[in-house]
């Protein structure tokens, strides 16, 4: 189950977003709410780590709608193909956009193979 803080920097709320999840393929999203409705946001960091699993590598996404593809304007960022003994640690630049109706955006972990993956991960965003 994700936890959230939030703080608030003037007209800006800083979110950090932890936790864990299992039972994870390829193409499988954790929607991550912001404000309700559709929001300017910027991405600052994601953390990820494999810690069960068949995948022997995972290639991490973030999508501005559920039903985005790779390679399409819905796609925000692509990280990296990282290895399972790694931690994807990433500080993101110039990731900002417009989330969803519902103020979601959506992080896909992306592992290679299997679906018994499990995830920690922890991401920080402003709402601007």
């Amino acid at each position: 189950m994700a936890t959230a803080t939030h703080t608030q920097f003037g007209s800006r709320t800083r979110l950090t977003v932890t936790g864990s999840v299992t039972s994870y393929a390829a193409g499988t999203r954790l929607a991550i709410e912001t404000t309700g409705a559709s929001s300017l946001v910027q991405v600052l960091r994601i953390k990820l780590k494999r810690t069960a699993g068949t995948a022997a590598s995972f290639t991490p996404r973030v999508f501005s709608t559920s039903g985005g593809s790779s390679g399409t304007v819905a796609q925000q960022f692509a990280g990296s193909s990282t290895v399972i003994a790694d931690l994807f640690d990433v500080v993101c630049s110039g990731v900002v956009f417009d989330t969803d109706a519902a103020g979601k955006l959506y992080l896909e972990f992306g592992p290679v193979a299997g679906s018994d993956n499990a995830f920690d991960y922890e991401v920080v965003l402003e709402v601007l």
